[in-house]
């Protein structure tokens, strides 16, 4: 994994930041806590670009995270949803320009959180609607990989929290025949027909308020995208914007309805709801362990709620 100095050299040879100011100390390379090794190149300041490199569950995993982000970021330029790809010469890490704004996550007026959701619904319906290029013919999009309820067997970097009391509840929910039920559907719905983000999370939607007050919406961490199911980007955005709604809005109807207005063509359909509180509530048990559980414990029966919609 490169180091801090020579991310500084790379970050001058991309022409990101003169050599001077590294040399008068205006320039410094940060750490950003990702899944995957993520720095931010910062000059005065305000971040220039970031870099990616795979972290340990991807490289446990053998999945090759760098080489996604950059094929994604590549494929869907012309969408200007994400960073742009800095185009580099090495392997093993995918440059991109900074993203202007703050994450979705940080965001307390409802009067931002509003246009911010309908902005995410176009975003993603734009996002699903882009034509899908084939590996080897232009810039290609890889298949995105199957969210682990779907697997057959846990990744090998999951594999560590089988043993935990923190989410044995999870693993014991899998098995619940109605849980099965929307699993397996689901699986069967998985196709690789439409570019997905794969991870849309508060963390990864950046909200820029520009000049004249208008309120847009980005997407970074491309890691988990790819062709897959749209379903899964939908349902993750409506859960989000559920947790997200301050009493009297409702900001997931505001993110679907301007979805559907763009032609977006998926649904949160139960399936994909059941699967996306099931990967929240293993985000939420290795992040917090038991200060979670009453957070694991509603997301879990959100689960089989949904679940019990899809008919026998």
């Amino acid at each position: 994994m490169a180091s801090s100095p020579s991310l500084l050299g790379a970050a001058v040879r991309h022409g990101l930041v003169p050599v001077t100011d590294v040399r008068a100390g205006l320039v410094r390379v940060r750490a950003v806590s990702r899944s995957n090794a993520v720095h931010v190149i910062e000059h005065s300041g305000a971040p220039v670009g970031y870099v990616k490199q795979a972290g340990a569950a991807a490289r446990l995993d053998g999945d090759d995270t760098v080489a996604v982000e950059a094929a994604l970021l590549g494929a869907i330029a012309s969408l200007h949803l994400a960073p742009s790809p800095i185009l580099q010469g090495g392997s093993g890490s995918v440059w991109m320009t900074a993203l202007p704004g703050e994450e979705l996550s940080l965001v307390r007026d409802p009067a931002v959180l509003r246009p911010a959701a309908v902005d995410l619904g176009r975003a993603l319906a734009r996002l699903h609607r882009h034509p899908v290029p084939e590996v080897g013919v232009g810039v290609g999009v890889p298949d995105a990989p199957l969210p682990w309820p779907l697997l057959d067997r846990l990744p090998t970097s999951m594999e560590g929290g089988v043993q935990r009391a923190d989410t044995r509840p999870i693993l014991d929910t899998l098995g619940e025949p109605a849980v099965r039920r929307a699993l397996d559907l689901a699986r069967e719905q998985w196709r690789p027909t439409h570019v997905i983000h794969g991870d849309v999370s508060p963390g990864n939607v950046i909200v820029r308020i520009s000049s004249t007050g208008d309120v847009r919406v980005g997407l970074v961490d491309f890691e988990l995208g790819g062709k897959g199911c749209p379903a899964m980007d939908l349902a993750s955005a409506a859960a989000m914007l559920g947790e997200l709604s301050p009493v009297g809005d409702d900001l997931a109807q505001l993110c679907l309805d301007a979805y559907w207005t763009a032609c977006g063509p998926a649904s949160p359909s139960a399936p994909w709801r059941c699967v996306r509180a099931l990967l929240t509530a293993w985000q939420v048990a290795l992040t917090h362990g038991e200060d979670g559980a009453a957070d694991v414990t509603r997301l879990l029966a959100r689960a089989v709620a949904a679940a019990s919609e899809v008919t026998p």
